[in-house]
């Protein structure tokens, strides 16, 4: 046999392929690791994982800011008067402070305290 002679590509060229497979091996294992921390995170139990969830909560609290920048506050409960469960909300904005009873939407409660001088009455009013 005749030893093989062909010429060997130049020293430059070889580690130019070295430092590409090596940047290439590089990014792999950043990619992994990227990925199995996102794993390892995503895999830790946390307390409010063992909270029940469900429909039956009687109070609420939102709390925003209004068109105008001003902030407001509305508690929605349910309280019990005389055997009747009744809808409440304590509210807090520029249209005052107070306790109203009302059957309103959250949505509509936030609209009307956010007018300082919306006037605000409860459901039984006009009785």
């Amino acid at each position: 046999m005749v030893p093989n002679d062909t010429p060997k590509p130049p020293i430059d060229m070889r580690l130019a392929t070295t430092m590409a497979s090596g940047a290439h091996h590089l990014k792999h294992l950043c990619i992994s690791i990227v990925l199995l921390s996102g794993t390892a995170v995503g895999a830790v139990p946390t307390d409010k994982s063992n909270v029940p969830l469900g429909n039956d909560e009687e109070t609420f609290v939102f709390a925003a800011r209004c068109a105008n920048g001003a902030p407001y506050r509305l508690r929605s409960y349910q309280q019990t008067v005389g055997g009747v469960t009744l809808a409440y909300y304590d509210y807090l904005g520029p249209a005052g402070q107070g306790t109203v009873r009302s059957d309103t939407e959250p949505k509509v409660m936030a609209v009307r305290v956010c007018h300082p001088l919306a006037e605000i009455i409860s459901a039984n009013y006009w009785e």
